[in-house]
């Protein structure tokens, strides 16, 4: 195998492989990439089985082939080489040569064979989804997806896919956020329904990056298959069934205050200073024309910081994780939110203020302070 690429271009490549490539090396194959060089060009493989990330580019090629080399190995060296070509080649003994102006390196690998066929969707039926819209989707729930692994279904998120439209929906018990946006393109005849792991949308979210082409999904058996620019990103279907969301957002919370969401980004910040380091907890106090934040903390001190609000109905107090509430705030993006509250003991709503309201949903468990 032989074949020059520009510097950049192979960095780019190597650089998304490095979240799905095992870490923990207990299959010593998964710690690599698998490099293809053919007539179609250039073609990176890494998994770790449970995700996987093929990306393919054009390249010149002087002799078809393949090897497996160190992903982390091959990733160090391309980024501290220049901005020039680089030529890899390949021995009959696997070694993999990285030869860049003055500066040459040997590199071991192994055989093509070793490492694990990847799944593909074939001719599978695909859904158009736009980047932007689908990058958005996952920026608003990844954070609530439950980093307990023992939480087995709630360690991903809920694809919901109709005609015309797409929904995420995440939990880890304590919170819970819902978002959905509409399909130019038609979805399935039938209403679709499945999980997506926390590893693969953590991935889908960081390859888009900027991304404005559309991503195409399609589901072939128990595998998901996300095609983003020239990534195909393979997941399995997260076993297990989600819980039923639709019964965790409560309904008839009248009391609904609505803030500047940096105003209030900034006031939480700064109440949440002296807050209990363990359960950050902070207390609403609202009332007539104002909205007071308070934390206390026996053995640091207590915050408190009042912020004007349009709100004429009965005063409540309700205790709130600031994390919780700040994580919401920092992927909204309008200009303005809203909270609806009941009484202390009932979850609390969050929304966007304005057009966005109904198509973002944010379920909060007060708690006892």
């Amino acid at each position: 195998m032989e074949f020059t690429v520009k510097q950049p271009a192979l960095l780019k490549e190597l650089e998304i492989l490095q979240g799905v490539v095992e870490r923990k090396n207990t299959v010593p194959i998964l710690a690599n990439v698998l490099i293809s060089a053919t007539a179609e060009g250039l073609e990176l493989m890494g998994t770790d089985l449970q995700v996987s990330v093929r990306s393919r580019s054009q390249v010149s090629v002087k002799a078809h082939g393949a090897v497996c080399v160190s992903a982390k190995k091959l990733f160090e060296i391309v980024r501290l080489l220049p901005d020039k070509d680089i030529v890899l080649r390949t021995d009959a003994e696997n070694w993999l040569s990285v030869v860049c102006e003055r500066s040459r390196f040997r590199v071991m690998g192994l055989a093509r064979e070793d490492f694990p066929t990847l799944p593909s969707p074939e001719k599978s039926t695909r859904v158009k989804i736009p980047g932007p819209i689908f990058r958005k989707l996952v920026e608003r729930v990844l954070f609530a997806v439950t980093s307990d692994d023992a939480r087995f279904a709630l360690n991903g998120a809920l694809l919901i896919l109709k005609d015309k439209s797409i929904a995420l929906v995440a939990s880890d018990g304590h919170r819970l956020a819902h978002v959905t946006d509409a399909l130019d393109a038609r979805g399935p005849s039938e209403e679709e329904r499945v999980l997506i792991p926390r590893k693969a949308l953590s991935e889908i979210a960081r390859i888009a990056g900027d991304l404005k082409e559309d991503v195409f999904y399609c589901r072939k058996e128990n595998h998901l298959f996300f095609e983003i620019g020239s990534c195909l990103l393979t997941s399995r279907v997260l076993e297990g069934t989600f819980p039923n969301f639709e019964k965790v957002i409560p309904v008839g919370n009248d009391k609904i205050v609505e803030f500047e969401r940096q105003e209030l980004m900034t006031a939480l910040t700064r109440v949440s200073v002296l807050a209990n380091e363990r359960s950050r907890a902070i207390r609403f106090a609202v009332k007539d024309g104002t909205a007071e934040i308070s934390s206390k903390n026996p053995e640091m001190g207590d915050a408190s910081e009042v912020i004007p609000i349009d709100y004429r109905e009965a005063e409540i107090e309700i205790g709130f994780n600031a994390k919780y509430l700040l994580d919401f705030l920092a992927v909204t993006g309008t200009a303005r939110v809203k909270i609806e509250l009941k009484d202390d003991a009932t979850q609390g709503v969050l929304r966007p203020a304005g057009e966005e309201s109904g198509s973002y949903t944010y379920v909060v468990m007060p708690m006892r302070l």
